[in-house]
């Protein structure tokens, strides 16, 4: 049982707009139960990162209380949601002359549209210490899981850099540069210093400057690499957890593969949908690791599903005490599309309610 003395650490996974609704949903929950202080570290991906950015943006970037999530900022992210379209301002962007240089690398252009219209213009480095927040993202260059944090920005393979002068609106564009979609965000790797452990076990202080062979870093969504964000908390190798935190909860809101298969053989997404398999089989990897993880001891986390109905957790009993969302309507925000558009209201309140009923089921799971 989740208790005031449980630490916990927080995986938000990718699925746009969609997800970052079913995470704020399940963090509603977790705030009515006075929990949000106990939150240690955060790691985030997609969505998840974007709506970790509005909840820091709306209490001055520190990390709030279960009070102040309820009071204020639950109510504000929704009404930013549901009254800017940021997907659409941004496209828009890209007539501009001046963003033209942008045009394959157009989440550069989606950060300078995250910091006008969202008004997220600090660098990382301005975001409170504790918790720990990864916003992770994958290179291109190297194939690794490229991580920003408030000190540190980089991968294991290039080393890392301060993070002093980089903004938070470029680390969240990375969020949505997906390939073939909104394209990579570009860095000059030349403009940072970055060290390198001669070990990756090394004291950090053994760390020492490397020279990149690449001018320009490419990082894409980290959903390419782990769309769940339980990496930096989870190691799925060997089945147990890297952190000191007492419980991790995953809240998984990834749009499920859907069956069905374009058969025009000069149809461009057939490329997608081999790459849709690949992340597909990834991620069942990592769910069915941390699945096994959780079997060990209920005590060792949580983990919230979107599509699932809490009928196939609770029984008869535990579901007669609560009016929980029909089937129906749980089907349709599964399926609500991964993009960043504006959001109508009561699709906003739908999610939220199932990211909101899925914590309150598998935490009544956990305490009977």
């Amino acid at each position: 049982m989740l208790n005031s003395n449980t630490t916990i650490a927080l995986a938000l996974s990718g699925g746009g707009i969609r997800a970052m609704v079913f995470h704020l949903g399940a963090l509603k929950y977790y705030a009515e139960q006075g929990l949000l202080e106990n939150i240690k570290e955060l790691s985030t991906v997609s969505g998840g990162s974007l709506i970790v950015g509005l909840i820091y943006k709306n209490n001055n970037y520190e990390w709030p209380s279960s009070k102040q999530f309820l009071d204020t900022i639950y109510e504000n992210i929704r009404s930013t949601l549901c009254h800017c379209d940021i997907q659409r301002i941004a496209l828009k962007s890209l007539f501009k002359p001046s963003n033209w240089r942008f045009i394959f690398s157009r989440a550069n252009v989606l950060a300078s549209v995250i910091e006008n219209s969202w008004g997220i213009n600090v660098k990382l480095s301005d975001i409170k210490k504790h918790p720990i927040w990864s916003i992770n993202g994958t290179t291109a260059e190297t194939g690794r899981r490229f991580r920003f944090k408030q000190d540190t920005f980089g991968d294991y393979k290039i080393g890392y850099a301060l993070s002093s002068t980089f903004s938070l609106s470029q680390a969240l564009a990375v969020s949505a540069a997906f390939p073939g979609g909104i394209g990579p965000l570009a860095i000059e790797s030349k403009r940072y210093s970055f060290l390198k452990r001669v070990q990756w076990d090394a004291p950090q202080e053994s760390a020492v400057k490397t020279d990149l062979p690449f001018d320009v870093l490419h990082v894409y969504d980290g959903g390419i690499y782990d769309n769940l964000g339980t990496e930096p908390l989870f190691d799925s190798g060997k089945g147990e957890t890297k952190r000191k935190a007492d419980s991790i909860i995953v809240s998984d809101a990834g749009s499920p593969l859907q069956d069905g298969f374009l058969l025009k053989a000069i149809n461009p997404f057939r490329l997608k949908r081999v790459l849709d398999i690949c992340m597909e089989q990834t991620r069942a990897l990592r769910v069915r690791s941390f699945m096994n993880y959780l079997l060990q001891d209920k005590n060792n986390g949580r983990y919230l599903l979107i599509g699932q109905k809490p009928s196939e957790i609770l029984d008869e009993n535990e579901m007669a005490y609560f009016k929980w969302q029909s089937s129906k309507i749980i089907r349709q925000v599964a399926s609500y599309p991964t993009n960043l558009k504006i959001i109508k209201a009561d699709d906003f309140d739908a999610i939220a309610r199932h990211g909101y009923e899925m914590a309150r089921a598998v935490e009544t799971v956990k305490t009977t």
